[in-house]
């Protein structure tokens, strides 16, 4: 047989074929690392970039030593650049490709970036801190964005495929969006004028996931393409994003420590959480943009997102015979209850089931205009209107049932609980109990917007040039939601009780357990049942098919208006032959609120309004020192605020009188509430040695003050004082830390090692808030140490990421549920991963996981051996297909 020459294929072999079977032999792990070497070239590079057709996606030709930068190291580089000369500290992540990132959802991306953690739960990344903050304000483009009510944006529900770039703001801006006081996050999208002519896109993703035992479809799609006419440039960009998501969610856990007989101490519940869900997000965008001439540029967008999300939790609460003559063992060298057991307890025992059923829509549609005067003045404008709206329905039921038997036992920070010689898992054990007829409905809208001008002096001395602005918003949001409460059936706990499993279609079995907690399945009210046949429910409970009525003291309105101005000076200088380059800048923002609630006062509802205004003076000062051209240090200090949440101003007063033995009491917002303030300073060293290559380190300082608390204090209300529980600006706090990273691609290793890279970063922090009573705590969610360490491959049409992540202990929540103990939670780990294979050059297959190591979630109270909940998520691997043109 002739040997083929290079750069060519067998006959009968088509190269796509063999690509496609390479793919998806690698899919399912049957193509080892040792396999896929064997098959370079002489040159050590993959056939498929040796041949004449073979994309250049991060090749490196090893004679040549030539570097084509595209795909990852393309990434790479364009995020290393902006954060180079950004005149703030920042660190951003570009796309690989069109909306190409290593996650699926703009929360999951950011546990990649220094200083970031993330939590997962519900199926997805979801709770974002920077530097163990939660204070972040969220931009879509530069713009404020929001869901409903809440002060930003559910980051979560922005899909990766519509992204061209997330950039997080360790340093805030004069000319950004007040409002954070951790940072700023912003999400960038992609526009017609950021590609050089037609282009389109689809991705095809299969998705699965191991608890809740589901395959799923993300599509996504974006077709973009510009002309020039004899009125200027048009460029028109469209994208869509469907996602659905099942998932699966458990917790075993163990109830708060109680003084038990003879001094012991240990809890008198032992249950389990089992949740689970159907998740569908919707997302479109559309952009239009005109250039009519090199200086004048318009643009108009809009971004939609709609989700609807079935969900459901189930409780199992296991009540422990204490007291009741039950056997009981301790941790050894403790008095700490490790094991509990009693025959003929007759034990009071619970489930129950959370139905949950959201719809949330979010629309924002912006456009806006650039005009380049002349050389030195710039002038730009924006206009953005967003709505977004929430609902939920949420009917609860229990059932109650009693155990003959029962037993319990904590072991290696898990509690477990069974019922020896009883079936746990038939429902005739169990009656209907309770009820609660659960719903909230919130909105919320603003109107933006802002003008900014910038002058560059032709003079270049001191002063290099000026910048101001005008911002001018109004925010409206509002909520309510039902009477809250629960009605007991009438059967209950009577001679004739209401059996489930006498009633059709009532009574599932729970999903089985992952982990070992003693029992794995029990029964529970169906969540489809109690969302689909609410009216049965409330007419068996209340005897009326009536829903619960909505609760006008739950009601609260916030109209806010906001004016900023701001002002900055550009100014450059040597600092002992160093030259030195920054700003100076103070951004002045009015505030304006009208408070809306609702008050009980002597039995009667009476409506509550108030009106505040307030003025914020942020000033701004970013310095950066040229020590060489590969070699730049740092110094950043800000004022930041971040007001409160709307439902925190609520002006109603709910007034409880006196009982035989309870005292006055009563219930408010504060409508004085200041904005939280922190004065940061940042101060970085960083080396760019490589376009792809740095070393940078960060310390950094935060000053808090205005911190928000709940607390009660006497207020007197016609002549009777009353204990009023209210949120009031108490405490200040201080946090300090530092953050390291390190980025780099190995293209001067041979053959095919060159085709590596790493990224590490990693994060110290210390520090607290400064409580009423004096005592110092850790802010809440806060780890101490905190790293990521990610490698990177790329060569050929091969390229791969594995991302693993830790996080040391925190304190999630002191003094829980109003105990002695706080709820510490154990190191967080994951480990994420994907490879992606070019078929062709516009064909890619990418195989993903996350959570590969089935990380275990772990907390306790205040000590170990006392432990709280041990929860288990989804491992998911992903199969897609990326098409671009």
């Amino acid at each position: 047989m002739k040997p083929i020459p290079s750069g060519r294929v067998a006959p009968g072999r088509n190269p796509f074929t063999l690509k496609v079977t390479v793919a998806a032999l690698a899919a399912v792990g049957m193509l080892s690392g040792a396999s896929v070497w064997a098959q370079q070239g002489p040159d050590g590079a993959p056939p498929a970039a040796q041949s004449a057709g073979a994309s250049a996606a991060g090749e490196v030709g090893a004679s040549a030593g030539v570097v084509t930068v595209t795909g990852i190291r393309n990434a790479a580089r364009n995020a290393q650049a902006f954060k180079q000369n950004n005149e703030q500290v920042v660190d951003s992540i570009v796309a690989d490709d069109i909306g190409k990132f290593p996650d699926k959802n703009v929360a999951e991306i950011l546990g990649r970036i220094t200083g970031v953690q993330i939590i997962r739960e519900a199926g997805e990344a979801g709770n974002v801190v920077i530097r163990g903050l939660p204070g972040a304000v969220t931009l879509l483009n530069g713009r404020e964005m929001f869901s409903a009510v809440s002060r930003s944006l559910f980051l979560a529900d922005i899909p990766t495929t519509m992204l061209s770039r997330l950039d997080v703001y360790k340093s805030q801006g004069v000319d950004m969006v007040e409002g954070g006081t951790a940072g700023v996050i912003d999400v960038r999208t992609n526009r017609p004028f950021d590609f050089k002519g037609a282009t389109a896109s689809v991705v095809a993703r299969a998705e699965n996931r191991d608890k809740s035992e589901a395959t799923d479809p993300q599509l996504s799609g974006m077709v973009s393409n510009r002309w020039k006419t004899a009125y200027g440039e048009f460029g028109a960009l469209l994208g869509y994003s469907y996602q659905r998501g099942r998932y699966a969610d458990e917790a075993g856990w163990v109830g708060v420590p109680l003084s038990i007989e003879n001094g012991l101490t240990g809890p008198d519940t032992i249950g389990r959480t089992m949740t689970g869900g159907d998740r569908k997000r919707w997302a479109g965008n559309g952009v239009l943009q005109w250039r009519p001439n090199k200086d004048v540029e318009v643009f108009a967008e809009v971004i939609n997102t709609r989700i609807e999300h079935d969900a459901e939790t189930n409780f199992f609460l296991g009540q422990l015979p204490l007291n009741k003559g039950a056997t009981i063992t301790t941790v050894p060298g403790t008095n700490y209850l490790q094991s509990i057991s009693k025959t003929g307890a007759d034990q009071w025992t619970l489930s129950s089931t959370q139905g949950r059923r959201h719809y949330s829509r979010t629309t924002q549609a912006a456009t806006g205009a650039t005009w380049d005067v002349n050389d030195q003045l710039r002038l730009k404008t924006e206009l953005a209107r967003t709505v977004s709206k929430f609902r939920n329905q949420n009917p609860i039921v229990d059932i109650v049932g009693f155990m003959p038997n029962v037993a319990g036992r904590i072991d290696n920070g898990v509690g477990s609980i069974t019922y020896p010689g009883a079936d746990i898992t038939t429902g005739s054990n169990f009656f209907l109990e309770k009820f609660f007829d659960q719903h909230s409905h919130d909105e919320g809208s603003s109107t933006d917007w802002r003008a900014d001008a910038t002058y560059e002096l032709a003079d270049k001395g001191f002063f290099r040039g000026f910048a101001g602005g005008v911002r001018i918003a109004k925010r409206h949001a509002a909520s309510i939601h039902g009477i809250e409460g629960s009605v007991n059936h009438p059967g209950a706990y009577s001679a004739n009780p209401v059996m489930i499993n006498a009633i059709p279609g009532f009574t599932c079995l729970s999903r089985p357990s992952a982990g070992n907690y003693g029992i794995s399945q029990f029964p529970i009210p169906c969540a489809s049942y109690l969302l689909n046949n609410t009216s049965d429910l409330r007419q068996a409970f209340t005897g009326t098919t009536t829903p619960n009525p909505e609760d006008p003291l739950s009601y609260y309105a916030d109209i806010e208006k906001t004016q900023a101005l701001y002002g900055k000076a550009d100014i450059a200088f040597d600092a002992w032959s160093v030259p030195v380059e920054g700003s100076i800048g103070l951004r002045a923002v009015r505030t304006e609120q009208d408070l809306r609630g609702n008050s009980l006062i002597n039995d009667a509802i009476v409506a509550a309004s108030v009106k505040t205004t307030g003025t914020d003076y942020l000033p701004n000062v970013a310095l950066r020192a040229k020590l060489r051209g590969d070699l730049q240090a740092r110094f950043n200090w800000v004022k930041a605020t971040q007001r409160p949440a709307f439902a925190d101003f609520n002006p109603g007063l709910v007034l409880h009188a006196a009982g035989n033995t309870t005292l006055a009491t009563g219930t408010s917002g504060n409508p004085n509430l200041k904005p939280i303030e922190s004065k940061n300073m940042d101060a970085a060293l960083e080396w760019y040695f490589a376009p792809t290559g740095s070393v940078t380190g960060t310390v950094f300082s935060h000053e808090f003050k205005n911190y928000i608390r709940r607390k009660s204090t006497p207020e007197t209300y016609d002549g009777i004082t009353y204990d009023v529980s209210r949120p009031y600006n108490t405490s200040d706090g201080k946090l300090e830390g530092v953050e390291i990273a390190y980025k780099q691609f190995y293209d001067w290793l041979p053959g095919w090692l060159g085709g590596f890279g790493v990224e590490a970063n990693g994060t110290y922090m210390h520090g607290g808030l400064t409580e009423p009573d004096g005592k110092v705590n850790s802010f809440a969610g806060m780890s101490k140490w905190a790293y990521n360490l990610i490698g990177l491959y790329e060569r050929g049409d091969w390229s791969a990421r594995v991302a693993y992540s830790w996080r040391s202990r925190f304190v999630s929540e002191y003094a829980y549920r109003a105990t002695q103990y706080d709820l510490v939670v154990d190191p967080m780990k994951s480990l994420d991963a994907s490879l992606t294979y070019k078929l062709s050059k516009n064909l890619s297959l990418t195989v993903d996981g996350t959570n590969l190591t089935d990380f275990q979630y772990k907390d306790y109270h205040s000590v170990p051996e006392l432990p709280r909940d041990v929860r288990r998520y989804d491992r998911t691997v992903g199969v897609a297909l990326r098409w671009k043109h």
